[in-house]
């Protein structure tokens, strides 16, 4: 029974380790920890070369640190931003913690998911140094979870120890599901860690079997290297397509890796990545879909184009040329072949010259009855008489 115990024991040890990464984060209370607090102190799962390996530390509370670093962190556990912060000095609600405290955090968004999309050093400020653990960083969460409100196509981690590994779920159709691990791989993990925030994952397989109840969502995943949500390469069916028990869920460990861009995904980022990705029940090739059918339509366009700019001149040429051939064709007298369904005829026109205008006898018309032709000279006139004070006529 001894024995058994102390198997467990390393198991547990093991697995805790396991769960536990780069940039993971939790929150503690008088050196306990439990991954259903909603407030505590801070603390950080980081690399330091001061002691050449992976160690947990607290934030220094400096004056960088504000209500946008506060939200960045609980989103990233889960939560929907923080109702308020502090240092552990102003309460004596989480008591004191002796992890160092040499980080730094300045974040330029409270829609970030994880704290190290932030701006973070290890160089720990005077402050921080002389007063110790009453500058560490304490958080208080609101209860509400970034998923409760969820769109399709989001994913979370579920049943794991920290919130950077646990069970992948996605949901799809009103309901969160898994995520088979046929043909998962490599790039799949990675592109799921960056929607999460994560810049690459350091596990896929694992067993954090789901449900019964659940549905298995997605199967045969297949994505693009330079995809940052997991949508994009797989589209939500419209019903469960697959060949998978939930002994074969994807279980996912996100980390990050120091020669890795953190992504700059925010809380809203993939909301509408699935619009981007082929709409497929089973498997996907990423992006050749929607790749090909944009050159498509490109080709489609160019096509287009030349046919308006060679075709209108030659139809115009071909009318022109038809016009001056019938024009021609009726000059000279030539035939005209019409052709109605299998029988055709040729008839014959011959343009014949104009007769001459016919003459006409013009006589001059007879003179009006009862007028004389020469008429009377009219008979002189007559001078007025002269007016008294104007000369005379002449």
């Amino acid at each position: 029974m001894g024995l058994l115990s102390v198997l467990l024991l390393l198991l547990g040890l093991i697995y805790t380790a396991h769960c536990q990464s780069r940039g993971t984060i939790r929150l503690v209370r008088s050196g306990s920890f439990s991954s259903t607090f909603t407030a505590g102190i801070v603390q950080i799962y980081y690399f330091t070369s001061s002691y050449s390996t992976n160690r947990w530390g607290n934030i220094c509370y400096d004056s960088s640190f504000g209500s946008t670093e506060a939200s960045v962190i609980c989103n990233q556990l889960g939560y929907n931003g923080a109702s308020s912060y502090g240092r552990t000095g102003s309460t004596s609600s989480y008591g004191t913690d002796s992890s160092a405290a040499i980080i730094g955090v300045s974040c330029s968004s409270s829609s970030y998911l994880t704290l190290q999309q932030c701006t973070i050093t290890t160089s720990i400020s005077s402050s921080c140094s002389y007063y110790y653990s009453t500058y560490d960083v304490y958080v208080a969460c609101y209860t509400t979870r970034i998923w409760n409100n969820p769109y399709s196509g989001q994913i979370r981690l579920q049943g794991g120890t920290y919130s950077s590994y646990g069970r992948l779920e996605v949901y799809c159709n009103g309901q969160w599901g898994t995520v088979c691990d046929d043909s998962f791989g490599p790039t799949d993990a990675r592109v799921a860690c960056r929607q999460l925030g994560y810049s690459d994952y350091y596990s896929y397989s694992g067993n954090l079997a789901g449900s019964s109840s659940q549905p298995i969502w997605l199967d045969s995943v297949s994505c693009s290297s330079s995809y940052t949500c997991l949508a994009t390469c797989e589209s939500c069916p419209s019903s469960q397509y697959h060949n998978c028990r939930h002994s074969e869920d994807v279980a996912l460990g996100c980390e990050f890796d120091t020669s890795q861009a953190a992504p700059r995904n925010t809380l809203s980022t993939c909301r509408y990545a699935s619009t981007e990705g082929p709409t497929s029940t089973g498997s996907s090739n990423g992006g050749t879909s929607n790749e090909a059918g944009i050159i498509a339509g490109i080709v489609v366009s160019v096509l287009i184009c030349l046919i308006v700019i060679f075709a209108v001149p030659i139809s115009i040429s071909c009318c022109l040329g038809f016009a001056g051939a019938n024009s021609n064709s009726r000059r000279n007298g030539r035939a005209t072949v019409v052709t109605t369904g299998a029988t055709s005829a040729t008839v014959t026109t011959t343009n014949l010259a104009a007769p001459p205008p016919p003459t006409y006898n013009q006589q001059p018309p007879p003179p009006a009855a009862g007028y004389d032709v020469e008429k009377a000279p009219y008979p002189p006139q007559l001078g007025y008489p002269a007016q008294p004070g104007y000369p005379p006529q002449v």
